[in-house]
């Protein structure tokens, strides 16, 4: 999957402009409940400003409340930030997101034009989704032969059901495997009792 498929697009973001101040800043946002927003230039990314650095800042300074709010956010943004292309791997954004400790990744398009952001709700969300989270999950083991998925798959969907997804374990066991499912079907335990009638060990159903 690539970042383009689960990133926020500009035009959904709110961003800051370069010349703000940091009073507009912190308004901003507060405003839409946030702790951090993107700046930027002719459609070029220039940084983030982010409410708890600012405010850090500030407590650092001796300087009255009143001077500190008219300075202009460039003096405070975080310019040395990662960032991702639309047609990057989502994997690329996950690891920048875990190893860098920020709250979203920019994303930039061909031209290095500012195009979006993912953010940690949008990995998990798809995430969620690629696991199929919400279906029946089984658990099932089989002997390690040439085209025991294509069997599996066939009993699957001559049962009325469907693969929302799968994975497939080696469980150091010799000669044996295990595949994690999550499947929708109507009678998981008619399902169950096909596959073990043809060869596969159903260890587990979880029904959600």
């Amino acid at each position: 999957m690539l970042v383009k498929n689960i990133m926020i697009s500009v035009d959904k973001l709110t961003t800051l402009n370069l010349s703000d101040t940091v009073e507009q800043a912190i308004s901003t946002i507060n405003s839409h409940n946030l702790l951090s927003l993107p700046v930027v230039k002719d459609k070029k990314f220039i940084g983030i400003i982010s409410k708890q650095c600012l405010y850090a800042d500030y407590f650092q300074q001796e300087q009255s409340k009143e001077d500190f709010l008219k300075r202009p956010i460039s003096e405070f943004m975080k310019t040395s930030i990662s960032t991702v292309y639309k047609d990057d791997l989502v994997e690329t954004a996950v690891h920048m997101l875990n190893a860098k400790n920020l709250q979203f990744i920019p994303v930039l398009n061909s031209k290095d034009e500012f195009a979006g952001i993912i953010t940690h709700k949008a990995v998990f969300s798809t995430l969620t989704n690629v696991f199929g989270f919400g279906h029946t999950r089984m658990v099932v083991t089989t002997h390690d032969m040439k085209g025991r998925l294509a069997k599996l798959a066939d009993i699957i969907y001559k049962q009325g059901g469907n693969i929302i997804s799968i994975v497939e374990l080696d469980i150091e066991v010799m000669d044996l495997r295990q595949i994690v499912l999550r499947v929708d079907v109507e009678n998981v335990k008619k399902l169950s009792k096909k596959l073990e009638e043809n060869g596969f060990r159903v260890r587990r159903i979880d029904e959600i």
